[in-house]
């Protein structure tokens, strides 16, 4: 009687749940979050306007005393913008420039991440993006000097945050976490210095901190990001260090135009009807918005495309919308494809269907069948024929 091969149950939802590829990103989805992260911090902008209007109100009436045009006590700056401080709100020190800095581009990178599930290297970097544009929120908001200098150096932080994790894709010596930590610890030491002593220094300290403190280490890191896209060989590397080099690009745009913001920013970069909108600082704002998000993205290409020792099956950067990029992962780490899943099954059927093993025909001679006991059975059978053959017959009898 034939036999069959009895395969244990599979349950049919988790398997298919662990097949079934993450839907690509949409437009509408990613604006789901942005306008979430934009109504929560433009309410608040609306709660301190209104909050001020009605103290305005009752100062007016002689009910109490308000200090009008410096709400938050904190002029004059050191850090004080080209922008004309509480112009459209009372409450609100630099207003164009606070619009400009509502954590946007840290909001899409963490819902992507999220999504997509990248790695904790990566949405540790998001997370710290968001914190940095949330602490430029409130330092343009208040003009408070210890804000502004917590906002100049967790930029700058995340920036070495990065470098730490990332570099050793650069050069050999720097596959080396002792060499990486002592300059990332000289740098953030430098960095925590200047901060401190240089606003207070010179005139219109701030802007010019901003841009001496920022843009060295954002030229050096477009220049390598351009020298591994040179250089990159396999598709996974071409994509990566074009997006981070794209974002380079920007980031370099942004502090060439801080530079020409400081010189000629505070008699030629406001325009005064409208509402003093400071165009060349709202300008930096969005170049820095953009190069940040593109600096994300890049950031997840690298760790889920080069340095992860297993590649996420079918990663890939996108584009969705009006080219936005973004670093589509249809599969968790460790899941393979349907299609792989599919080729296994089939593999396993074929085993299935195929006869087990021929069975040792009854008169098979002992001297074919196989020892299976490390030899022992040969060595008895051997035995027993050698005795036969030395140990003489029975005596033949002829009759007649």
């Amino acid at each position: 009687m034939a036999t069959t091969k009895c395969d244990p149950p599979v349950d049919g939802a988790k398997e298919a749940t662990k097949r079934e590829a993450a839907p690509p990103l949409t437009l509408c989805e990613l604006a789901v979050p942005v306008f979430a992260v934009i109504t929560t911090y433009c309410s608040l902008l609306v709660g301190l306007h209104l909050r001020q209007t009605w103290a305005a109100r009752a100062a007016a009436e002689g009910v109490n005393d308000t200090d009008m045009g410096n709400y938050w006590g904190t002029l004059p700056s050191a850090w004080d913008h080209p922008e004309p401080n509480y112009l459209v709100s009372e409450a609100i020190g630099e207003f164009w420039s606070v619009l400009t800095t509502i954590p946007v581009a840290g909001t899409m990178l963490l819902y992507e991440g999220l999504k997509y599930k990248y790695g904790k290297k990566v949405l540790g970097i998001y997370g710290w993006t968001c914190l940095m544009y949330s602490l430029a929120f409130s330092a343009h908001l208040t003009l408070q000097k210890l804000v502004f200098s917590t906002t100049v150096t967790s930029v700058m932080s995340n920036a070495l945050l990065t470098f730490a994790m990332f570099s050793s894709i650069v050069h050999r010596w720097l596959k080396s976490r002792a060499l990486r930590g002592m300059f990332v610890l000289g740098a953030e030491a430098a960095i925590i210095f200047t901060v401190a002593w240089l606003p207070y220094s010179i005139k219109n300290g701030g802007v010019w901190t901003l841009f001496y403190v920022q843009s060295p280490g954002v030229f050096l890191a477009t220049g390598i990001a351009a020298l591994m896209l040179w250089t990159s060989k396999r598709r996974e590397e071409t994509m990566t260090y074009r997006t981070v080099f794209g974002s380079g690009i920007l980031l370099s745009s942004a502090m060439i135009l801080s530079y020409f913001e400081c010189t000629y920013g505070f008699e030629h970069g406001i325009l005064t009807n409208w509402w003093g909108f400071p165009w060349l600082h709202i300008a930096i704002h969005v170049f820095e918005q953009i190069g940040i998000y593109l600096y994300g993205v890049g950031t997840a290409s690298l760790q889920e495309l080069l340095f992860e020792e297993q590649v996420r099956e079918g990663a890939e950067i996108r584009h969705v919308g009006f080219g936005l990029p973004y670093l589509y992962c249809p599969y968790p780490r460790g899941d393979a494809p349907a299609k792989a899943d599919e080729k296994e099954e089939e593999a396993s059927s074929d085993d299935a269907g195929e006869p087990a093993e021929a069975a040792t025909p009854a008169d098979a001679t002992p001297s074919t069948a196989m020892p299976t006991a490390g030899g022992a059975d040969a060595k008895t059978q051997f035995a027993q024929k050698r005795s036969r053959i030395q140990s003489p017959g029975p005596p033949v009898v002829r009759k007649g």
